[in-house]
């Protein structure tokens, strides 16, 4: 307890230091005049009294530093004096203090930013309770680690598990149809499909109301109730507390709003913020699935599940008892779940396997770190330089006694500040790139439902700011500190400006601009390969047109149309749109090319195909289709023949599928006549009539085998009308909107816009924003190496100005001098070059694995970047050279 008084009494006394050094000062002032007094007295002269008073009393200073040390904390007091003098000093240098802060701030601002691209994808945790408990159970196949479960298997993975403080289950967010007062025309909102538990076992409290009772999710279609989002409710709603209880229509169907989910549960997607949360029993009005029974059919695969594990249950216990579980659906449900397995991934290991879109997240923050190396060489460099400078202020501080740890905690205390600045700044450049980061959202998200960019500028964010100004701090002042306490007391203390001794005092600096080079050279390479990757996969996906198209999507569930009305109402609309004045074709599809919707699946077993032993059936991409597809989507049928009207529901059950499906299960045959049997070997035969051109679906990035399916023998609910019209197709709309409107007034048209732009949105513009983003990092890069360049070839000039001015006075001429001073510089750039390039292919590797694969190593990228670094560098260094090769011999003779 005394301990604890006394350590609060000193932090009470730094508040009044500059009182209690003069309250010292004034006694121990006493103490000497009282003795010299008695030293008159004695007989000495006032002179001799006060000296042997002095004498006497002992060492003025000492006693002070030892007075300080008791009553208050030597390491606060020496820190803060440290701060003052620093800022003192750092005062005196604007320039170079802005320049420092600005450097840092670029290199700290882009690697937090990316940082927040990467925290949001992987490592943020979910918005709940004790989130590192929440596990992601997955159904397993052999082409997919990351699939789906029906509601049976949910149900008996609940019932039958151990391992789980709360099993939970979930759709993905879809369309749904929203009017808050009956007979209102919906609007479309998001909304999900939940379990009866969901909130409580996720520990969500909502905000207004309650959440769901497990009773509400046994009774398909009983009880019509849901919660409400908190941004959902505070922008429907303006935030009325007494929406609890109030009656909405979703998808023709009245609801009773329960609950409001609390500002801090957003939801458990990445990019998705639900508007609504029904339960799991009401899938007869949301269920995506119209050809299977969501609550019997095994494969009605439309739920994720997570899971809380109990405490002291470990995570190979759980993956142990789902296997169990799996293997007991594999052998009661063979014709479904033969092959399948199940696995239980931590959060990392989900977000990882199941999104893609944080493999550029991490190339971003390596690009990042780059930039960020090379401001820090660069303001290391910059303060080598500056340590020469102050050769005699700390060969002075030397001669006086101060300790070297001391000098070096001063200088590295320069540094930190420094490093706040550009953290500071950095924060504030950060910002400005999630901002746009923000301003992006329409183009990455051309969708009707609530998804936003995840990214902000958080407590995770703003630690990792902390983070990486503290790395800067010793990064950039370390090594300058280090060399500024290596002078030459003799030498720094007759010159105020002074080398380091020995051979190797300049390896410091051309080792740091040897980073510079090899690292800018890096990021442009990395710019160059990722622009040339996204125009290669561009330029391979020419195979249908995509000009004078367009796009209307329709949802008749969102105003509760059956199967029936469903199929009615999209052959009277194509019927009625190929009359109308302008439409060359039409077509209607469930998704089209780069959609962002997910494209189904089917499983199947080729006939007469000779299946691995250890795998029951392959699965495929596929589309549902009309017989108008392939004709008004310009993609060609290369054998066989495209849909007819005569393929009906009552008709033989037939496939198209794309050429690089039939080279790879027929290679050295044709496909068409071929049948594949859906499911099993002993499922449903479909005959295969056509073979059509391969294009890319999901993304520009690579083409995968794929399977369509028509409309009249695979029914869904959710589908795009495609009109190709040889003018504007804009000037479509007006009369689709009428169409619809003869049709159900009553019914949403949702994202009507051309798809060209849809296209161009969705494979151009939105990787141009990595291309950008990547770009402006070597950009950065390669004008901090031009700065770090110029600043060490006009330190070398600086250095050797009376040598310069020796050889001319001796006959030297201008291009001598150019040769002497940029030899060394174009050596560095040469060597960094070379570094450079073996970095660039790491890069370009690494890229072809995560992001594209280019095919090998991009000669053309090494062509153009190379040179250009080269000429960039070359006149770095040549205009401080040329400077030197001016200098008048006199003047240098007079240098110093």
């Amino acid at each position: 307890m005394k301990s604890l008084r006394r350590f609060f009494a000193r932090v009470l006394n730094l508040g009044t230091t500059q009182a209690q050094d003069e309250r010292l000062r004034e006694e121990i002032e006493g103490h000497i005049a009282l003795q010299t007094q008695e030293n008159i007295r004695a007989g000495l002269s006032p002179v001799e009294a006060r000296r042997q008073a002095m004498l006497k009393f002992g060492g003025v200073e000492g006693i002070k530093q030892e007075y300080r040390a008791k009553r208050g904390l030597p390491l606060v007091e020496n820190f803060l004096q440290d701060v003052r003098f620093a800022i003192r000093g750092l005062r005196r240098t604007p320039g170079l203090t802005a320049f420092v802060a600005i450097t840092l701030a670029l290199g700290i601002g882009m690697t937090s930013a990316t940082f927040s691209m990467v925290d949001a994808l992987i490592f943020r945790p979910y918005p709940v309770p004790h989130p590192g408990n929440i596990v992601t159970l997955v159904s397993t196949t052999r082409d997919t680690p990351f699939d789906d479960f029906s509601y049976r298997e949910y149900r008996d993975i609940r019932d039958k598990t151990t391992s789980y403080d709360g099993v939970i289950a979930y759709t993905d967010m879809e369309a749904v149809g929203f009017s808050a007062q009956p007979g209102a025309t919906p609007q479309v909102r998001g909304g999900m499909m939940v379990s009866g538990n969901y909130f409580d076992a996720l520990g969500v409290v909502p905000r207004l109301g309650r959440g769901f009772r497990e009773d509400e999710d046994k009774v398909p279609g009983r009880d019509a109730v849901v919660v409400l989002g908190s941004d959902f409710w505070r922008h429907q709603f303006a935030s009325d507390p007494s929406v609890v209880g109030r009656t909405v229509r979703l998808n023709g169907r009245d609801f009773t709003v329960i609950g409001v989910a609390p500002e801090t549960f957003p939801g458990l997607l990445t990019f998705g913020h639900p508007d609504l949360y029904v339960p799991l029993a009401m899938a007869p009005v949301f269920s995506t699935n119209l050809q299977k029974n969501f609550f019997e059919d095994h494969d009605d695969r439309e739920l994720n599940v997570k899971a809380r594990l109990k405490p002291g249950t470990t995570l190979e216990q759980a993956r142990s008892e789902l296997a169990v579980i799996a293997k007991n659906f594999e052998s009661e449900y063979a014709n479904v779940s033969r092959g399948r397995g199940a696995a239980v991934y931590t959060q990392f290991q989900a977000r990882t396997i199941e999104d893609e879109n944080w493999k550029f997240g991490v190339v971003f923050v390596i690009l990042a770190l780059a930039v960020l190396l090379v401001a820090c060489t660069n303001v290391a460099g910059l303060l080598l330089s500056r340590a020469r400078a102050r050769a005699r202020e700390i060969a002075v501080r030397l001669a006086l006694g101060a300790g070297r740890l001391r000098l070096i905690r001063l200088l590295l205390t320069e540094s930190l500040i420094l490093a706040t600045l550009g953290g500071l700044a950095g924060v504030a450049i950060g910002y400005g790139v999630i901002e746009w980061f923000h301003s992006k959202e329409s183009v990455v998200f051309m969708t009707d439902l609530p998804n936003a960019v995840p990214f902000h500028m958080d407590k995770r964010v703003l630690l990792a700011c902390v983070a990486l100004s503290v790395l800067c701090a010793l990064l950039c002042g370390l090594a300058p500190a280090l060399q500024s306490i290596r002078v030459d007391l003799v030498n720094a203390l007759k010159s105020a400006d002074v080398d380091i001794p020995g051979r190797k005092r300049l390896w410091g600096r051309n080792m740091l601009v040897v980073a510079q080079v090899a690292m800018s050279l890096m990021l442009l390479t990395a710019s160059f390969l990722m622009a040339r990757g996204f125009q290669h996969d561009m330029m391979e996906d020419s195979n249908f047109t995509k000009d004078h198209l367009l796009m209307t999507s329709f949802d008749p569930r969102l105003i509760q149309y059956n199967a029936g009305q469903t199929q009615q109402f999209y052959k009277l609309l194509a019927e009625r749109m190929r009359g109308t004045p302008g439409v060359q074709s039409v077509a209607l599809t469930q998704n089209v090319p780069l959609g962002q919707t997910d494209f189904d699946g089917v499983t199947f077993v080729p006939d007469a195909f000779q299946m691995p032993p250890d795998r029951a059936n392959f699965s495929s991409m596929m589309d549902t289709v009309d017989e108008g597809y392939f004709e008004t989507m310009g993609i060609p049928i290369l054998r066989g023949r495209a849909f007819l009207a005569s393929d009906s529901a009552d008709a033989p059950r037939v496939a198209i599928v794309n050429m690089r499906f039939a080279k790879h299960f027929w290679p050295g045959g044709d496909a068409v006549g071929k049948r594949i049997r859906l499911d099993s070997s002993t499922g449903t035969p479909v005959e295969i009539v056509g073979v059509a051109e391969t294009v890319k679906y999901q993304s520009t990035a690579s083409p995968m085998d794929f399977v369509y399916m028509p409309l009249a023998q695979h029914p869904v609910a959710r589908m795009v009308l495609m009109l190709r019209t040889g003018g504007d197709p804009r000037q479509l709309i007006p009369p689709v909107k009428d169409v619809v409107r003869s049709l159900d007034p009553n019914l949403p048209v949702l994202q009507t816009r051309a798809y060209e732009e849809f296209y161009l949105n969705q494979a151009v513009y939105a990787p141009r924003i990595a291309i950008d983003l990547v770009g402006s990092m070597g950009l950065v890069g390669l004008l901090l190496a031009v700065a770090g360049l110029y600043g060490l070839v006009a330190y070398n000039v600086i250095r050797r100005t009376r040598e310069i001015g020796i050889r001319v006075a001796l006959g030297a001429g201008r291009s001598d001098v150019l040769r002497l001073v940029m030899g060394k510089g174009l050596v560095l750039v040469g060597i960094g070059t070379g570094v450079g390039l073996a970095m660039g292919f790491a890069v370009e590797r690494l890229m072809n694995s995560m992001l594209f694969d280019s095919g090998g190593v991009d000669i053309l990228a090494y062509v153009v970047v190379v040179p250009t670094l080269l000429v960039v560098t070359m006149l770095a260094a040549y205009v401080p050279a040329r400077r030197a090769s001016r200098i008048a011999p006199t003047e240098a003779l007079r240098y110093e």
